[in-house]
């Protein structure tokens, strides 16, 4: 009986080991939900986002909004305008465009985001301190570890080799299962309205 048990043990051990790094599938019962921003032009607008718009020497046209949900703004001379999920940019060129079509001459469009729409994730299970946390402005790339750090790291039982993520994404929710210990599970990015579950390990 003790040598079927170590037996068991050593089997479990190796399933474990070549677990998949990373896999990914569709949820069937898809919950709402909830990229990081950066004052550069590459940053992409999004919902709720608070901007301000200004044209140069024209003073008049200056407005301040929120973006609505379905990424447009309503804007003078031209009526509503879709900038959500555009670059800050391309944005400012949408502007543009459509003013010159008509009603100005070279027209100088500047946007700025005044507030920025919540960016964050929320993390449960074998944490240290489970919650919703800011994802920070300043990191261009935040991954699982570092989401993980942020909740004061795994408890004593939490199994860093089963992490799920639940993913909102082109209407539906996508769960990744995560082994943090490889490679690709180091490298693993988190998005606005990420949910993630450290589950915890089976003795």
């Amino acid at each position: 009986m003790i040598f079927r048990l170590f037996v068991l043990c050593g089997l479990c051990g190796v399933l474990a080991s070549c677990a998949a790094p990373v896999t990914e599938k569709v949820l069937p019962a898809p919950k709402t939900s909830v990229a990081v921003p950066t004052d550069s032009k590459n940053y992409e607008l999004s919902p709720n986002d608070t901007v301000t718009v200004t044209v140069f020497q024209e003073p008049d046209m200056t407005t301040s909004q929120q973006i609505a949900r379905d990424g447009s703004i309503s804007f003078p001379l031209i009526g509503r305008v879709v900038i959500g999920g555009l670059p800050l940019g391309a944005a400012e060129q949408t502007i543009s465009k459509r003013l010159a079509e008509k009603y100005l001459v070279n027209p100088q469009v500047s946007i700025t985001v005044t507030q920025y729409a919540p960016q964050s994730y929320t993390i449960l299970g074998q944490v240290g301190a489970p919650g919703a946390y800011p994802i920070p402005y300043e990191e261009e790339a935040f991954t699982l570890p570092m989401a993980i750090a942020r909740a004061g790291g795994n408890t004593r039982i939490g199994n860093l080799r089963n992490i799920r993520v639940n993913r909102r994404q082109d209407g539906r929710t996508i769960q990744y299962t995560i082994n943090m210990l490889s490679v690709q599970g180091q490298q693993f990015l988190i998005q606005r309205g990420d949910l993630i579950t450290v589950q915890e390990t089976l003795f």
